[in-house]
């Protein structure tokens, strides 16, 4: 089949109302086509040329940086790369179509899937220009059709059993999506598909339990004091949660407080775990963190001499950490030494701060090597994954389980 490739220039004025122009080119871009409460989350930022279609017939829309319009109706993939500054759209062959472009769509022409370099993706792509020859791609879909793309990457694919604990997650997962809608006021998405914000992997994702955890809890999230609450949650805590003022630098909240866990997470195979670093590896990690985080490390040394824990949290967690080398005392706090001390792999830091330092010297009397013991898995703020898992084994409706980690919480359904 040859490769046929409509272009439509799209050059008329419309002499109507802002608010009509912006309802005709919803229309008009498919975006009606999309249930509300709709979510945008960044699933690819690179340098690399992208392949984009669809399951089928596909419109892809161009901006340029006139802000002229066009489109190119496909029922093949088609190529976005990056140039300078902007975006060029390709055919599969390389021949260009456009260039100099800051925005484009792509738009499913019936209800299919999107496909991204191979992977499957609901609702709606746009790709925009980072500058420097690197662009992000955003995908726009439905809140509930974006949750069934993090459950599974997020909980696991759970047995039936552990049902509730599924449904627990959905509602978190919803609250802390509809909750920081606004965590990036100066880019066009509302979330990243990673570790920073909530895993999403779009269709490969999607699990049957896990949706019929989301039409069971379908709407529902968590509220204090009238609005929606910072719904953190974590892997595994390792006997005990913390509270968000003693983790990160952020004010305390009612509904993040410290809780114990019992032996609901035991079952963990992070609940306990070890980890061993050269001493220069530690070091080297460390001054790695410190310059990408614009701090100096005048004071951290060559050779370690010393690691002295100050403070811990409620839940056990190091709140305070001294790192001494012949330069001087480099002091690294709370959830920060997860990310400085780092370790092999993704996503490459700490699993926990909750740990005990056992040093290692040599004949010399120097520090060799330093191993870690550790309890837990994450920043152990809010709902503990692994225990509610626990908990759903042990009977406990999804409501109860998200009560024991979010303090206070109600549960009430938006829509």
């Amino acid at each position: 089949m040859k490769l046929k490739i409509l272009l439509i220039q799209i050059c008329a004025m419309l002499l109507v109302s802002s608010c009509a122009r912006m309802n005709y080119a919803l229309r008009q871009e498919g975006y009606d086509k999309l249930k509300q409460p709709i979510i945008r989350v960044r699933v690819l930022h690179t340098k690399n040329e992208v392949q984009v279609g669809a399951k089928g017939d596909c419109v892809v829309r161009t901006w340029n940086i006139n802000d002229e319009k066009s489109a190119y109706y496909s029922a093949v993939n088609v190529a976005v790369r990056p140039e300078g500054q902007y975006l060029a759209l390709y055919d599969l062959k390389g021949n260009r179509l456009e260039s100099k472009l800051r925005r484009v769509t792509v738009v499913a022409e019936k209800k299919s899937w999107l496909w991204l370099d191979k992977r499957k993706f609901r609702g709606i792509f746009e790709f925009y220009s980072d500058g420097h020859d690197t662009m992000y791609v955003v995908n726009v879909l439905h809140v509930e059709d974006y949750l069934r793309g993090v459950l599974a990457p997020e909980i696991g694919r759970r047995k039936p059993e552990e049902i509730e604990a599924v449904k627990a997650q959905a509602v978190a997962a919803r609250t802390y999506a509809l909750a920081t809608r606004n965590k990036y006021p100066d880019k066009e998405y509302d979330l990243v598909n990673e570790i920073l914000d909530q895993v999403y992997t779009g269709v490969e994702g999607e699990f049957r339990l896990c949706d019929n955890a989301l039409k069971q809890t379908r709407g529902e999230v968590m509220k204090a004091d009238g609005n929606l609450i910072d719904a953190f949650y974590h892997s595994t805590c390792g006997g005990h949660t913390d509270n968000i003022e003693d983790v990160w630098e952020k004010s305390a909240k009612s509904y993040l407080k410290s809780v114990e866990d019992d032996t609901f997470c035991n079952w963990s195979k992070y609940y306990t775990w070890d980890e061993e670093f050269p001493a220069a590896t530690l070091l080297g990690n460390v001054r790695s963190y410190l310059k990408s985080t614009g701090r100096t490390s005048s004071r951290l040394g060559s050779q370690l001499q010393d690691l002295q824990i100050e403070s811990r949290s409620i839940g056990g967690r190091i709140a305070s950490l001294n790192i001494v080398t012949e330069a001087g005392k480099t002091n690294l706090g709370k959830d920060i030494i997860r990310w400085a001390f780092a370790r092999p792999g993704l996503p490459g830091i700490l699993r926990s701060s909750d740990f005990e330092l056992d040093l290692k010297r040599n004949a010399n009397g120097r520090i060799s090597t330093v191993s870690i013991h550790g309890r837990g898995y994450g920043h152990g703020v809010g709902m503990c994954q692994c225990g509610a898992i626990g908990r759903a084994r042990a009977g406990l409706p999804y409501d109860q389980i998200l009560t024991h980690y979010y303090t206070g919480v109600q549960i009430q359904k938006l829509y």
